[in-house]
C-alpha cells in the first residue's frame, strides 16, 4: 500500500503566488484577507461560516465542470494555469530524445491530439484485448492478475509497498482489498433509491463501453451481468471505510507459507515473479477475509467470466485515453452521475492531471524554479517552529492527561519531522521510455514505470526523503510511520499563506493546517503510532479511557449535523479530520497569542480585530459551493467533514471563538461550556 497519509483535504493539484502571481480579480486577496466577501447582515454567532463566505460564495459560482468549487479549487484552477505554460512551451520545443524535457512535452503533447486518439480508435490496447481473450486455464487467469497489476490496474485486490507499521524503518508488500468499478462497497449493497440509481447508471456505462469495444447489445447485457455478479461478491467481502481507519485490523503480517495457505488458489511465487520481485519474507495482508474469499472465487468463477471481468478492467481503466466516444462515456457516470458535474473539464486539465500523475516530480522542480522563492520557506520554517511550541506548551497544560502519557506526547511531538517546499532531491525519470506513438502508450508505460519504482522498495529501508506529494500540489499530509508532517509548495499561497499577511491571517489560515497536521500525530488514528513511527500504545489505560471519552463528544456532536435533506454527516468516519481541525485551530491560536504577545491585539484592520481576522481567516480556506450528488458522494466516502462543517465545527467548540464574536445563548453556535469538545 502507499505510506499511508492523514490528508488536509481532497487530493488536488494547484497553483502559485509567489512569483508576482496575481489574483484574476486583481483584488487585494493576494496580500490580504477580502472582507467584502464578509455578509455583515448574518449574525456570526448563528452561522459563522455564511457569514464569513457568503460573498465569497456568491462571487464564485459552481462551473459546470466542477461538482465542487471552494478556495482550494479556485487555487488549483490558477496553479494548473501555470503548469500548462511548462507544459505547452516543453510540447512546441525539440529536445534530445531521452531528456525529462522531451518526455514531458511528448507525454502531454499525444494526450492533446484528440484527432490522432479518435483515429487509433482501440489499437493501443488491441493486444492486450486478444491477451485476455486467448485465456484458457487457471494459470492464465493468474497472470493476467499479475500483469495488469504491473499497471496499476487494480484487478481482483492491489499489491503495494509500504512501511511496516510495527517496524516503521522497513518497507513490506502489502496486498489489499479492490477489484470494484465503483468507489466504494456501499455502492454494491446499500438498497436506499440514490443507491440503486448509481446501480442502473453503472450497468448502462459497462454497457455502452462493450458496445464502443464492438458487442451487441445482448453480449454487452450479459457481460455487465458476469461484472456485477463478480464485483459484488468481492464488495460483500471488503471491509467498510469505518472498519478500515482500524489500524490494527489492517495489520496482518504473514510470511509466504500463511498467505499460502490463506489464498492457496494464487501460484505466489509466480505472481512475485511476473512482477519482478522476489518472493517477500513478510507480507501485510490487509483484509485476510477479503483475500479468502478471492481464493474462493477463483475455484468457483468459470474462465469465461473471469475473461469478461479482465476485459472491463483494461476498458474501464483505458477509457479516459481512448476516443471521444469513451472518454464521454466515462464522465458520463463517474463525472454526472457520480459527481453531478455538469460537463467535462478542458481537455488540457484533463491531460495536465494526467502528466502531472506520470511526472509530478520532473514537472515539480521546473515549477518550483518559477514559482517558489527562499523567503516564503524561510517564514513557513518559522511558523512550524512557534506551532511545535505552543503544542508542546498545550500538552503540558492538559488536564486530563497523565504525568507519562505526556512526556510521551511531548517526545513524539518534539521528533516530528517537517518536510516544506519541495524535497532535496529530484527523483530520476531516466529509465521511463515516453514515446510519439500513442497517448495510452505512454500512459501505460509510465503507469508500470511508477509500479516497479514503488514495488521495488518492498524489503528495503524506507527513504526519509521521499515526499508523497510533489511539489505543486495544495494539500499537506501527515505520516504515521514516519511521524512527519509535509507542505509542499503549492499550498504556500493564499488563501493559505499570505507572504505580506500580518499575523492573524497567517496564524488563521497555514497555522490552522500545520496545526491540523501536527494533531494527525495525535487523533484516533495517529495517537496509535509511537514516536519512531510504530504502531504502539504509550498510551496508560486511564488516559486512553479519558480521550476516547473526549473525543466521543466530537463524533456526537458531527453525527447530528444535517448535509441534505435527511442526511446526517458520519461522525465515526470523519473523527480524525474533526479531531485535527479541532485541535489545529487551538494551537494555532495559542502560537498567534504567542507571537503577538507584544501588539496591542484591539487594533482593528478593515474594520475587524486581529484575533477575529483569525477565525475569518480559517473560514476563508473552506469557502465553496458543493452538489448534491457531491454532498452525498463524500458523506459516503470522505473521511472529511464538508466545508461548512470544517468552520462550524471547530468553533462551537473554542471560547475564544465566542469572545471574540460576543457569542451568546441566543446565537444558534452557541454550545454550553459543559458541552463542548476539549481534547488537544
Amino acid at each position: 500500500m502507499k505510506i499511508k497519509t492523514f490528508i488536509l483535504a481532497l487530493v488536488m493539484t494547484t497553483p502559485l503566488f509567489f512569483a508576482g502571481c496575481s489574483q484574476q480579480d486583481g483584488s487585494r486577496e493576494q496580500q490580504d484577507l477580502k472582507v467584502s466577501y464578509i455578509n455583515d447582515s448574518i449574525d456570526p454567532g448563528d452561522n459563522f461560516y455564511r457569514f464569513a463566505n457568503d460573498g465569497w460564495m456568491e462571487a464564485h459560482p459552481l462551473p459546470g465542470d466542477e461538482s465542487r468549487f471552494g478556495s482550494f479549487d479556485l487555487l488549483a484552477k490558477q496553479t494548473k494555469k501555470k503548469v500548462r505554460n511548462i507544459l505547452e512551451n516543453l510540447a512546441e520545443e525539440n529536445h534530445e530524445k531521452g531528456t525529462i524535457e522531451q518526455k514531458i512535452g511528448d507525454f502531454y503533447s499525444l494526450g492533446m491530439d484528440t484527432d490522432r486518439i479518435n483515429a487509433q480508435g482501440l489499437d493501443p490496447i488491441r493486444k492486450e484485448l486478444e491477451k485476455i481473450q486467448n485465456i484458457g486455464s487457471s494459470k492464465d487467469i493468474q497472470q493476467q492478475v499479475s500483469h495488469l497489476h504491473q499497471y496499476s490496474i487494480g484487478s481482483l485486490f492491489r499489491l503495494s509497498s509500504g512501511a511496516d507499521a510495527k517496524n516503521s524503518e522497513m518497507n513490506i508488500a502489502q496486498i489489499s482489498q479492490g477489484g470494484l468499478g465503483m468507489s466504494d462497497r456501499d455502492y454494491y449493497i446499500k438498497d436506499d433509491e440514490r443507491t440503486r440509481e448509481i446501480r442502473r447508471a453503472y450497468r448502462h456505462y459497462m454497457k455502452e463501453i462493450f458496445t464502443l469495444a464492438g458487442d451487441d447489445k445482448e453480449e454487452a447485457s450479459e457481460k455487465v451481468e458476469t461484472i456485477m455478479d463478480i464485483e459484488t461478491r468481492l464488495a460483500r467481502a471488503s471491509m467498510t471505510r469505518l472498519e478500515r481507519r482500524d489500524p490494527h485490523k489492517t495489520y496482518n503480517k504473514m510470511d509466504p507459507e500463511k498467505l499460502k495457505n490463506t489464498c492457496p488458489a494464487i501460484n505466489w511465487e509466480d505472481y512475485f515473479t511476473n512482477l519482478g520481485i522476489e518472493v517477500p519474507g513478510e507480507i501485510n495482508v490487509r483484509q485476510p477475509a477479503f483475500l479468502k474469499e478471492v481464493n474462493q472465487m477463483l475455484n468457483e468463477v468459470a474462465v469465461e467470466k473471469w475473461k469478461t471481468y479482465f476485459e472491463w478492467n483494461l476498458l474501464n481503466s483505458s477509457a479516459s485515453y481512448l476516443g471521444d466516444d469513451f472518454v464521454q462515456a466515462r464522465f458520463d457516470f463517474y463525472g454526472k452521475t457520480m459527481q453531478g458535474q455538469q460537463e467535462m473539464k478542458p481537455r488540457w486539465r484533463r491531460v495536465l492531471n494526467v502528466t502531472n500523475r506520470a511526472m509530478g516530480d520532473a514537472i515539480g522542480k521546473k515549477f518550483v524554479d518559477e514559482h517558489f522563492p527562499p523567503k516564503a520557506k524561510e517564514r513557513m520554517v518559522n511558523l512550524v517552529g512557534n506551532l511545535k511550541d505552543a503544542f508542546a506548551r498545550r500538552i503540558r497544560n492538559l488536564e486530563w492527561m497523565g504525568d507519562t502519557t505526556k512526556q510521551k506526547a511531548l517526545e513524539k511531538l518534539e521528533v516530528m519531522n517537517v518536510k516544506i517546499g519541495y524535497p532535496d532531491e529530484w527523483r530520476d525519470f531516466s529509465e521511463l521510455t515516453i514515446e510519439k506513438d500513442s497517448y495510452l502508450n505512454n500512459v501505460m508505460a509510465s503507469r508500470r514505470f511508477n509500479k516497479d519504482y514503488q514495488l521495488q522498495k518492498i524489503g528495503k529501508p524506507v527513504d526519509p526523503n521521499e515526499w508523497f506529494f510533489p511539489p505543486q500540489t495544495v494539500n499537506a499530509y501527515y505520516a504515521p510511520s514516519m511521524n512527519e508532517i509535509c507542505f509542499p509548495a503549492g499550498i504556500l499561497q493564499p488563501p493559505f499563506f499570505y507572504m505580506e499577511g500580518d499575523d492573524a491571517i497567517n496564524y488563521g489560515a497555514i497555522g490552522g493546517v500545520i496545526g491540523h497536521e501536527m494533531t494527525h500525530g495525535f487523533d484516533d488514528q495517529g495517537r496509535q503510532y509511537d514516536k519512531e513511527g510504530n504502531l504502539n500504545n504509550w498510551w496508560t489505560k486511564e488516559d486512553e479511557k479519558r480521550f476516547k471519552k473526549r473525543t466521543q463528544r466530537l463524533v456526537e456532536q458531527y453525527n447530528k449535523k444535517t448535509v441534505l435533506d435527511t442526511v446526517h454527516a458520519n461522525g465515526k468516519l470523519t473523527l480524525g479530520e474533526n479531531i485535527a481541525d479541532l485541535g489545529g485551530l487551538s494551537i494555532a491560536y495559542t502560537a498567534f497569542q504567542d507571537a503577538t504577545s507584544d501588539q496591542e491585539l484591539g487594533e482593528k484592520i478593515d474594520g475587524y480585530t486581529p484575533r477575529q481576522r483569525f477565525f475569518l481567516s480559517w473560514a476563508r480556506v473552506w469557502a465553496q459551493n458543493i452538489r448534491d450528488e457531491e454532498i452525498l458522494r463524500r458523506t459516503r466516502e470522505d473521511v472529511h467533514s464538508l466545508g461548512v462543517h470544517r468552520v462550524n465545527g471547530p468553533l462551537v467548540n473554542m471560547d475564544v471563538f465566542f469572545e471574540a464574536f460576543n457569542v451568546n445563548k441566543q446565537d444558534e453556535m452557541y454550545l454550553p461550556e459543559d458541552k463542548r469538545a476539549k481534547i488537544w
